[in-house]
């Protein structure tokens, strides 16, 4: 694939990416803001944002001119979307036609603000309906209780969208702050994946950027409030309308090490959950057969300079059992074999090669590259370069002390704190 990065004079980071074969083009501007961009510091002075002010945001940003951009995408043969992650929020298209028309839009809506009362007043009905549905999400809620449980101040104890209190008085004023802080063209990166010659695509980006110049003086930085070590609670449960109990299990962690200590330390984690939370452990279809593991459950690590975490999670009967099972998994540590991890290897690098082949996925990690400042190809060599000592390391080195238990039990079960 060739490719070409450039950074622009009004500090905007272009990534183009040629894929000859294909008929469609993606592009993408992301923005180094998201879900935990609650607080911040400018010039020496801290800024507080109310909680789901990303997301609304995001919502907002489809209107140029008082018109509704999507309308106008569809009309250019494109089809637009955008999401709101912890700490990037991307807006983004795909078409089949000439990409240089939509990708004019994406550049001008993204560095436009248009928002009005009407239109916030508008948005948090919708904001509030999307809410309600994680709200009664069983999947959904167990992993917001169980971070509301592991963290005291830090903003992953908030769910992206905010809390209702917040969308409700989200104001103009508010996005206004939260857009002049944070969507600076200093601050954008443009992804484009294309089929055709990248210099042109190029060309034409730098030629439409020339229109929007910083308007920063000094760049924001996020600010988090010291985190405790211990969780708020060890445990905590509640009723929803479900057929069978969920549970959760979460571990929290001190944050350490610079970007890159963390990604291979998430990398070596993670191919350890992998290997004992799936049927390359030899006691998994025990776990099955004894029906502690159902159709649900799973199991994800996160480690990274401002949070680092593991939560095991399944919707079963035997909500002991399984609490049993992770409890033994953690204290004991056991180790992966040859076999496994060869397996484990070469799995995640068939994932690296397969998502060359989608776009979106491929957009998204070279945003998240980009903002981490290590390149998707130093991401690869890592995992090619991992061992399995440097998976024993890893998970040796955590201390799983700071847990916490979710559980959500049927309505005719009661609750059980």
């Amino acid at each position: 694939m060739k490719r070409i990065e450039k950074r622009l004079s009004n500090g905007a980071r272009v990534v183009l990416i040629q894929k000859p074969g294909f008929s469609r083009s993606l592009f993408l501007a992301g923005f180094e803001t998201g879900g935990l961009y609650l607080q911040g510091t400018l010039e020496g002075k801290r800024f507080q944002a109310p909680s789901g002010a990303a997301h609304f945001l995001e919502h907002q940003m489809f209107r140029l001119n008082g018109r509704d951009v999507t309308d106008d995408m569809a009309a250019m043969q494109a089809s637009t979307n955008a999401y709101t992650a912890f700490e990037e929020t991307a807006y983004y298209f795909s078409t089949t036609a000439d990409p240089l028309p939509p990708l004019s839009l994406l550049l001008d809506f993204v560095q436009t603000l248009d928002v009005d009362e009407a239109s916030v007043e508008k948005e948090k009905g919708i904001i509030l309906s999307e809410y309600d549905m994680y709200d009664q999400n069983p999947e959904s809620r167990l992993l917001q209780e169980t971070m509301n449980s592991l963290y005291h101040v830090y903003p992953l104890n908030t769910d992206i969208l905010g809390t209702p209190g917040d969308i409700q008085g989200m104001t103009v004023e508010d996005l206004t702050k939260f857009y002049n802080t944070w969507y600076d063209p200093s601050r954008m990166v443009i992804i484009g994946i294309t089929p055709g010659p990248l210099e042109p695509v190029l060309a034409f980006i730098e030629a439409h950027e020339q229109k929007y110049p910083s308007r920063l003086a000094a760049q924001p930085s996020v600010w988090f409030d010291p985190e405790p070590a211990a969780p708020v609670r060890s445990a905590h449960s509640l009723v929803m309308e479900v057929s069978r109990p969920y549970v959760c299990i979460g571990f929290k962690f001190q944050p350490e090490g610079d970007v890159r200590e963390n990604l291979k330390k998430d990398l070596a984690v993670n191919f350890w959950i992998d290997g004992m939370f799936s049927s390359l452990n030899p006691a998994f279809q025990d776990w099955v057969d004894a029906r502690i593991l159902t159709q649900v459950y799973g199991a994800e690590g996160e480690f990274s300079q401002h949070d680092a975490y593991m939560l095991f999670y399944a919707q079963t009967d035997k909500t002991e059992a399984f609490r049993d099972l992770v409890m033994d998994l953690v204290l004991t540590k056991p180790q992966l074999s040859e076999t496994t991890f060869e397996i484990l290897k070469r799995q995640n690098l068939a994932r690296s090669l397969r998502l060359s082949d989608s776009f979106q996925g491929l957009a998204q990690k070279e945003l998240e590259a980009a903002f981490d400042g290590v390149s998707l190809e130093e991401q690869t060599e890592m995992a090619r370069r991992i061992t399995l000592e440097d998976v024993r390391d890893a998970v040796n080195s955590l201390n799983f002390e700071n847990c916490t238990l979710t559980t959500i039990l049927p309505r005719e079960r009661g609750v059980m704190e």
